[in-house]
């Protein structure tokens, strides 16, 4: 779906990958509806929001990839 932005960017296309790794696969384990989140609260034997705020990494990555394309942070521009 963002793959025609990104190349109009000039941007690699292991941005993209990175980019929807870091706000997609990561968060899903926050969305109690989600599997991943069913799966954690299941295993734990918690709710979601029981855990969200020990889960930090899974929260604060969205921000960091955020921070990261702000100030161009291992931003890889497109060879061609």
């Amino acid at each position: 779906m963002f793959e025609k932005a990104y190349k109009d960017r000039g941007l690699a296309p292991e941005n993209l990958s990175r980019t929807l790794e870091d706000s997609g696969t990561v968060t899903s384990v926050l969305i109690p509806w989600n599997t991943c989140g069913a799966y954690q609260s299941g295993v734990l034997g918690v709710d979601v929001s029981q855990y969200f705020f020990y889960a930090i990494f899974n929260w604060l990555s969205p921000f960091m990839t955020l921070f990261f394309a702000a100030f161009q942070i291992k931003i890889k521009q497109r060879l061609s």
